[in-house]
């Protein structure tokens, strides 16, 4: 028996549950046949990752000895095949078996790229970390994992648990995770934001600092505490401009610390960020004059 996301799809009701239905989430075509043995091998897997991620997608099937037509417009030249539409049109597909890994990193692909629900989840989420709810993000993200263990959802529970202060759980998630979700740019951002925020503690106040940095314009160790101070307030701005200014005065201090905090700071605030941008080609200017 089919799960109840999955339905069976003909020529009289491909438009209405494939077409019009992919502009309201995406939706997955499997074309098969009843005598056609991968095919049975690829249902189940498709109806299994149809289940798990059902807020994203929904997965149709199309007997193509039935549904000629349908086939033959779609090029529909060896089954199975898989074509995968969103707001109306096919956006990708595959042919043949694949293994169950191989089908939900498809899946996943599609959903990071097509799915209409991301904004609205991801919007949620920031707005409950902004509110320093980072046990409910967290809780959340734990249930997201099972059954998307997506990037994005990573990323959520590296910085709920960043900002419940704890660091064990995120060093041990972080040694977990896969070479591939580590390129991923939300988790390096998210592992960035905890670099810095486990060497952020400064025993010294504002104004002290601020107070040996007048008598002491020179002392760098003063003016990095003052960029964490700076960073800890959400003063990103006067964060970036102090540390570029120590790497323009001393390059080599600490082994290149002030660029190496540049550089976890850009991270942190995401690739398309006006002031990331801005600061990354700033660093770049000093590194070669």
């Amino acid at each position: 028996m089919l799960a109840d996301s999955i339905k069976d799809v003909s020529e009289n009701t491909f438009v209405p549950e494939v077409i019009e239905k992919s502009k309201e989430k995406i939706v997955i075509v499997d074309f098969w046949a009843p005598w056609c043995g991968p095919c049975k091998a690829l249902t189940p897997i498709l109806e299994n990752q149809a289940t798990k991620k059902k807020e994203h997608l929904e997965v149709v099937k199309v007997n193509v000895d039935e549904n000629q037509s349908i086939a033959s417009q779609l090029r529909v030249q060896s089954i199975p095949a898989v074509f995968a539409f969103s707001d109306g049109q096919p956006v990708d597909g595959f042919m043949g078996a694949k293994t169950e890994p191989e089908v939900e990193k498809f899946l996943d692909t599609l959903i990071k790229k097509f799915s209409k629900n991301n904004s609205n989840i991801s919007e949620e989420f920031e707005i409950l970390l902004s509110e320093g709810r980072f046990e409910e993000v967290k809780l959340a993200s734990e249930e997201l994992i099972k059954s998307s263990p997506s990037p994005e959802n990573y990323s959520l529970l590296i910085r709920s648990n960043i900002g419940l202060g704890d660091f064990d759980s995120v060093e041990k998630l972080i040694e977990n995770l896969s070479p591939e979700i580590l390129k991923d740019n939300a988790v390096k951002g998210a592992i960035s934001s905890y670099e810095l925020m486990k060497s952020n503690d400064v025993e010294d106040s504002k104004k002290e600092i601020l107070d040996r940095m007048r008598k002491n314009p020179a002392d760098l160790d003063c003016k990095m505490n003052y960029s964490k101070i700076l960073f800890k307030e959400n003063n990103f701005s006067e964060c970036i401009d102090v540390l570029l200014e120590m790497f323009r005065k001393d390059k080599e201090w600490k082994d290149g610390y002030a660029k190496k905090q540049l550089l976890l700071i850009f991270d942190h605030l995401g690739s398309e960020n006006e002031l990331s941008k801005k600061g990354r080609r700033a660093l770049t200017s000093l590194i070669f004059v």
